[in-house]
């Protein structure tokens, strides 16, 4: 079996009849993670037709699932800016995400609006405390340095100022292209930990960041007082 490229995507879609799962949980886990579209050719996206005749966009929390598109030739990744260049492109009036056993449907208007907050404009960031953010932090410390393509990681305390609740987030820096995998890859690891085992996704959340495609981002996180890992172990790297 081949693993998800986004598992907290693909089990939120898994416990999920047609999107029944929160709106919310499922944008994070798209925006955080990304999604496989499939391709006819490098570079030629395939779509469908809603009942309407209106083209729309497929993406995949599985890249397996992708690949058994008719016409297929294989699938390529897409993160939050690909996903609103797809639109685009495409026409695509809605998205029709995909794991191997549920399915979420996301107007264009509404993944628009999402892609206009995500994550600066709403999300707010401060310091994680507690006991879980200190077992975090330190389980930061120990598994970093297993992962020589990730440059850094922020932990912080998310909250979206119309909701009272809060999740402990990561950003983290991967000198890969995508950064997802191997930043979710981190996480799994943590929460494999055995102070961590209580908790699972959405309580914890990942956003992968590459180095270069994201250094404004990375700025502002250096700026904000976070508690930051940097994995002085890894060997020098050219880009």
């Amino acid at each position: 079996m081949i693993a998800p490229s986004n598992p907290h995507l693909a089990q939120l879609l898994d416990q999920s009849a047609e999107g029944d799962s929160g709106a919310m949980d499922v944008f994070i886990a798209l925006f955080d993670g990304g999604m496989y579209v499939p391709i006819a050719a490098p570079g030629q996206v395939i779509t469908g037709r809603n009942p309407a005749g209106e083209p729309i966009l497929l993406g995949f929390a599985d890249a397996g699932l992708g690949r058994d598109v008719p016409s297929a030739v294989g699938t390529s990744y897409c993160d939050a800016a690909g996903l609103m260049a797809m639109l685009a492109g495409t026409g695509a009036v809605e998205l029709v995400l995909r794991s191997r056993h549920g399915q979420a449907r996301l107007p264009r208007l509404l993944l628009e609006r999402w892609a206009d907050s995500f994550p600066d404009d709403r999300l707010r960031l401060g310091p994680a405390t507690g006991p879980d953010a200190r077992a975090l932090h330190e389980a930061l410390t120990r598994r970093v340095p297993g992962f020589p393509a990730v440059r850094a990681a922020w932990l912080s305390l998310a909250r979206w100022p119309d909701s009272p609740e809060s999740q402990l987030l990561l950003h983290v820096a991967v000198d890969e292209d995508p950064p997802g995998p191997i930043a979710n890859h981190l996480l799994r690891a943590l929460l494999q930990e055995e102070a961590l085992r209580h908790l699972s996704y959405p309580e914890v959340a990942v956003v992968p960041l590459h180095p270069l495609a994201h250094a404004h981002t990375i700025a502002e996180l250096d700026g904000l007082g976070l508690a930051t890992v940097r994995n002085d172990a890894r060997p020098t790297r050219s880009r």
